[in-house]
C-alpha cells in the first residue's frame, strides 16, 4: 500500500479505534464483589466483539493487499446499522418511530464511500435496476396483446373499430383490436 492510498484507511482506523477503546476499557475496569458475595466482572459486549472479528478479517485483507477489503468493510459498516454489530457500546442514533439510524456507523460509511468512490459505484450498480432489453420488451408487449385479444374476443366489430379509431387505450389493447379485425 502506497502513501497515497493511506487516507483510504481512515474509516477503518476510526472503527478499529472505537472497538479497541471498548476492549481496553473493559479489560481495565476492575471487578468487584457485590453485597451478596458474588464476584462481578466486566466483559465485552457481543456486538462490539463481532465488529472486532469483522475488523480483524478486514485487517487481514488489507495486509495481504486484497482490494476486496473495501467491500467487506462497507458490508460490515452497513451491518453496524443493525443491533448485531456495533463499533462501540455507546451508540448515537436518531429516528422517527421505529426507524432509527445509528450516527456513528453512518458517518463511518459516508466517509468510507467518500474516500473509496469505487466501492460506492459497486453498491450503486447493485441497486440500479437492469435495463430492459429489446427482446424482453417485445415479449412483454406480445403477451399483453395476447391477453387483450382474449378479453376482446367477444366484442363486436363496431366496438373493435371504435377501440382502433379512438386510440384511447394502451398500445397493446389497440394492437389486439387491430389483429382481431384483420382476422375477421
Amino acid at each position: 500500500m502506497t502513501k497515497k492510498e493511506l487516507p483510504k484507511l481512515i474509516p477503518f482506523g476510526i472503527a478499529s479505534i472505537l472497538v479497541l477503546t471498548h476492549a481496553i476499557q473493559t479489560l481495565l475496569t476492575p471487578g468487584y464483589v457485590n453485597e451478596e458475595g458474588n464476584e462481578v466482572t466486566y466483559v465485552m459486549a457481543d456486538s462490539v466483539m463481532y465488529a472486532g472479528f469483522g475488523l480483524a478479517i478486514v485487517l487481514t485483507l488489507i495486509l495481504v493487499n486484497k482490494q476486496v477489503w473495501k467491500h467487506v468493510f462497507a458490508v460490515l459498516t452497513i451491518l453496524a446499522f443493525t443491533p448485531l454489530i456495533s463499533f462501540y457500546t455507546q451508540t448515537y442514533s436518531f429516528g422517527i418511530g421505529i426507524i432509527s439510524i445509528e450516527v456513528t456507523a453512518l458517518v463511518i460509511l459516508v466517509l468510507h464511500f467518500a474516500l473509496n468512490p469505487d466501492v460506492f459505484s459497486a453498491f450503486k450498480s447493485l441497486i440500479k435496476p437492469k435495463e430492459e432489453t429489446e427482446e424482453s420488451r417485445t415479449n412483454n408487449f406480445e403477451s399483453a396483446v395476447q391477453g387483450f385479444e382474449t378479453r376482446f374476443r367477444n366484442k363486436s366489430t363496431q366496438e373493435l373499430e371504435t377501440i382502433v379509431t379512438e386510440n384511447s387505450l394502451v398500445p397493446e389493447a389497440v394492437e389486439a383490436a387491430k389483429r382481431i379485425l384483420e382476422r375477421s
